[in-house]
């Protein structure tokens, strides 16, 4: 009866093994293609993670981390198939012949904003006017933008002076070399803020609508497997939502991805999360604020010379997977 006992555990032990092998067997594994490095802007892939979100959908997910130019290609391209890009880099690729489609938005207001020491008196755009404005070049989200905010405001390109000086824009406020910079909204207020300095911030967002980061796909993996997308879609939104209804366990699961948290960064770091939800978009917008939004995009695109056509919106971005 004893060995019985025995044989029968070591058979239970051997199945129960066999069906965890074969359940994680079954899930699809894929890659999400994230821009910059790991950041707790990015708590809601690490939450999905954690939660089992991306798993609930027969999912294996691994983040991958790079430069997103080089990721839109690879995804236009359908070498890879998701990846997290900006409104702006949709529309540049697709006027290129890069068929990548937005399936999710991700940030309800546009993200960026220009930033001077409350000591520059710099408070409206017209204040610009004969300044250094700082920027990380004159490229991507940051460059579009401060032209974005020009336009809105009748400035001219001569009416400032745009230098690049990478992701250096807390650095440079501070020691003066430039009157104001443009930076994210969630991040560099924040380092400021907490380091006594007092600001003034004009957000992009109150001066014209443009679409923030998406959840990025392609035409192929549409068509051929609108299921797969669908489950990303779904925990991706799933994580967006868990993620701004419990900021601290957000927080404790992003400390697992981010490195370098170290005592004096880690409190800042955890503000910045919490600007980051703010600016979530964590309702359904209409589909008339959608459209108004990347038409907004397309023609500030225009308008700086960056695209020399316009493009069909409505295959740009897609609501098919939205709950």
């Amino acid at each position: 009866m004893k060995r019985f006992l025995i044989i029968l555990i070591v058979i239970l032990a051997f199945t129960a093994s066999a069906c965890k092998s074969g359940n994680e067997g079954d899930l699809r594994e894929i890659r999400i293609n994230l821009t910059y490095i790991p950041n707790v802007q990015f708590a809601p892939f690490y939450v999905a993670i954690e939660k089992g979100f991306f798993e609930a959908e027969g999912l294996k997910v691994n983040l991958v981390y790079g430069n997103e130019a080089d990721m839109v290609a690879l995804v236009g391209t359908n070498h890879e198939q998701f990846m997290i890009a900006s409104g702006e880099q949709v529309l540049l690729s697709r006027e290129q012949g890069l068929p990548v489609v937005a399936v999710a938005p991700w940030y309800k207001d546009y993200p960026v904003g220009v930033i001077a020491l409350k000591e520059a008196n710099i408070q409206s755009p017209e204040d610009l006017k004969g300044k250094k404005i700082g920027l990380p070049g004159l490229y991507g989200a940051n460059y579009i933008g401060m032209e974005a905010l020009a336009g809105q405001s009748g400035l001219k390109n001569e009416d400032y002076q745009l230098v690049s000086i990478g992701f250096t824009q807390v650095e440079n406020l501070v020691s003066g070399t430039v009157d104001a910079a443009v930076v994210y909204l969630a991040n560099e207020p924040v380092q400021l803020r907490e380091r006594g300095y007092e600001t003034d911030v004009m957000a992009v967002s109150d001066y014209i609508d443009l679409v923030g980061n998406c959840l990025v796909t392609n035409e192929t993996t549409i068509k051929n497997e609108p299921e797969l997308a669908r489950a990303v879609v779904n925990a991706f939104l799933r994580a967006l939502k868990y993620s701004a209804e419990n900021p601290d366990e957000a927080w404790a699961i992003s400390r697992k991805y981010v490195e370098n948290l170290t005592e004096e960064t880690a409190p800042i770091q955890r503000k910045v999360l919490d600007e980051s939800i703010r600016l979530w978009l964590l309702e359904k917008e209409s589909e008339s604020e959608q459209a108004q939004s990347w038409s907004n995009m397309m023609k500030v695109l225009l308008d700086i010379g960056l695209m020399k056509k316009e493009i069909h919106l409505d295959e740009a971005y897609s609501n098919e997977f939205l709950p």
